[in-house]
């Protein structure tokens, strides 16, 4: 009988396996061989750490969002809390947001394919989408929706939700379709010169879409 290494370098490898097959596939159309087959591992041995195909994805969602809310929205903006009656203030806490999205995004200490689970994952409903939206996307969208009621007291739902959007849109299509848009802009990366025209780019529109003029950042920061 085989005997399976308790490792967490094993388990490592399993879990990226998986994460690399769902991103490239989908979560419903990895099969455990193509799993145990990527990870170079007996197809045992995701039984013996985690129990089963099934607790596998789970892991993969709970390391992504384990590594996402190592950084939580809230503690972005939280240097800006005390100037949020300022345009200066709220134009800060909007780009500190931004900042951070592209940041998880596009660490390249992270492997790649933790973009594309989320992508994957929010293509079909099941209970690893529930997982991901509970622990993930709700703090998120409540934090920025609190932080759009205190800069426009009158903005509705409908509209907050179409700014949070407005915020996250350009990211997320950066990461879904990153190989057309690599290719197309022929490199093998995002340059930090290219993230930080896509960060002014979505500040800017978000604070026109708030009615945060230049103007009034500018005339609030010389003060």
């Amino acid at each position: 009988m085989k005997k399976y290494a308790s490792s967490e370098h094993t388990r490592q490898t399993l879990i990226d396996a998986a994460g690399e097959l769902a991103a490239e596939m989908g979560f419903p159309n990895v099969s455990t061989r193509a799993i145990a087959l990527r990870a170079n591992e007996n197809i045992g041995s995701i039984h013996y750490h985690f129990g089963g195909k099934e607790q596998l994805f789970e892991a993969v969602v709970q390391e992504v969002i384990k590594r996402c809310n190592a950084n939580p929205v809230s503690e972005a903006i939280e240097p800006f809390l005390d100037v949020l009656d300022t345009p200066s203030g709220q134009s800060g806490a909007i780009r500190a947001i931004v900042k951070r999205e592209i940041a998880l995004i596009f660490d390249p200490n992270h492997p790649l394919w933790h973009s594309r689970v989320i992508y994957q994952l929010m293509q079909q409903k099941s209970q690893l989408q529930d997982m991901m939206v509970k622990e993930l996307f709700e703090p998120i969208v409540d934090t920025m929706t609190s932080l759009l009621k205190r800069i426009d007291s009158k903005i509705d739902s409908q509209a907050i939700f179409l700014v949070i959007t407005q915020i996250i849109s350009p990211i997320a299509s950066h990461a879904d379709y990153m190989s057309y848009c690599l290719k197309h802009l022929k490199t093998d990366h995002y340059s930090a010169e290219y993230l930080q025209k896509m960060e002014n780019m979505i500040v800017r529109q978000t604070e026109l879409l708030l009615g945060l003029t230049s103007e009034k950042v500018e005339s609030n920061l010389l003060k």
